[in-house]
């Protein structure tokens, strides 16, 4: 099944999972199975954007802005990264970064 995902989206079928998880509500699914992702190198922007999502809505702000932050480049970026990034650093105590 993953090289056919892959084949169709050009994602891996477990980063398509865990983004369908996090659509549907299960955060602590979602995340963990992102986390794991992310500690194996095996998130691409998209995937970064749903980890900092799942964080987000989970309450971890700190880690949230850490995944918006690596997925934002050059200041531009998926509108939901630069929301997560904003609120992280006015949380942060510094909202003009």
């Amino acid at each position: 099944m993953s090289e056919t995902a892959k084949r169709f989206t050009g994602r891996e079928a477990d980063l398509l999972l865990a983004g369908v998880h996090l659509r549907l509500g299960s955060l602590a699914l979602a995340r963990s199975e992102l986390e794991a992702l992310a500690g194996r190198d095996g998130l691409d922007e998209p995937g970064l954007v749903d980890l900092a999502e799942a964080r987000w809505r989970s309450g971890d702000l700190e880690g949230a802005g850490e995944a918006a932050d690596a997925a934002i480049h050059d200041g531009e970026g998926p509108l939901l990264a630069l929301i997560v990034a904003a609120e992280a650093a006015a949380a942060r105590g510094r909202p003009t970064e």
